[in-house]
């Protein structure tokens, strides 16, 4: 399908919030605060294993069938907030902020000391935040019938590293690397990962709310006295997909965010 610049900012929104809600909220997450900080904890394995196939989602390209471009949710954010479709008096400011910081943040490469039983490998490795997340959720969400391309993934980081492997040592190191990788520093990093997130969704809230002041108008009528209300869509949404995704989107700015702004202690952002 062929989008409007604005009806592919509003696709890309509203898959934003619905990635982002789905890892941040009281379901997933318990969130604790004190004088100097806070920390938001998954409440079991389970959950951060689903946050984390989530994340990889968010970060992986979309379908072009559907979006109307091949890029993942997170470019898109980066994209929009270049060039934003909705921006009034600078209100995309605080979403531009956050989407920057997260982007350098996943980018960044830490040095991990890792054990790695299985091929009796004892290293240091360099390896870009996003691309242990990536590898691990797709662990998190697959088993090793479907793993051999982040096998290679792990192999080519190794050899970057001055580690050579064969095929076969690097699918058999693939356990020792979640449990590293995400049994550890995933849930370490937890709290001040969704704390970005969350920080995203209110980047999108505040950047949203003057189109939704905009475009929504209360309606009543005689004949109910429940109170309606409809929005007006801007220029350039004619397609009734995106309608539909504008729509929602809207519903969740009026709806806002599931959890409050929270800064995640100091402690749990030193490593890693």
């Amino acid at each position: 399908m062929k989008f409007t610049a604005i009806e592919q900012e509003v696709i890309f929104l509203k898959a934003s919030n619905e990635s982002i809600g789905s890892m941040v909220n009281h379901e997933v997450l318990k969130l604790s605060e004190g004088d100097n900080g806070a920390q938001a904890i998954f409440k079991t394995s389970i959950h951060q294993r689903f946050s984390n196939i989530i994340l990889v989602d968010f970060l992986s390209k979309s379908a072009e069938e559907v979006t109307g471009e091949k890029i993942s949710s997170m470019d898109a954010l980066v994209k929009i907030c270049e060039k934003p479709s909705f921006n009034q008096h600078n209100s995309v400011k605080s979403l531009r902020r956050t989407v920057t910081a997260f982007k350098k943040w996943l980018e960044h490469e830490i040095k991990v000391k890792v054990w790695f039983p299985s091929i009796d490998l004892d290293t240091k490795l360099k390896v870009q935040r996003q691309e242990f997340i990536k590898i691990c959720g797709d662990i998190s969400k697959h088993n090793f019938s479907r793993l051999h391309v982040r096998a290679r993934e792990l192999k080519k980081i190794l050899t970057r590293n001055g580690k050579e492997v064969s095929d076969e040592d690097a699918l058999l190191a693939l356990d020792d690397f979640y449990e590293r990788f995400h049994t550890d520093i995933f849930s370490y990093r937890g709290s001040h990962l969704a704390e970005q997130l969350n920080s995203i969704r209110w980047g999108i809230q505040e950047y949203l709310e003057p189109e939704f002041k905009r475009s929504m108008v209360n309606e009543v009528y005689e004949d109910c006295t429940l109170p309606r209300y409809r929005y007006t869509y801007p220029n350039g949404v004619k397609t009734e997909f995106v309608k539909h995704c504008y729509w929602a989107l809207m519903n969740d700015i009026r709806a806002t965010s599931y959890i409050k702004r929270f800064k995640t202690y100091r402690i749990l952002t030193r490593r890693y």
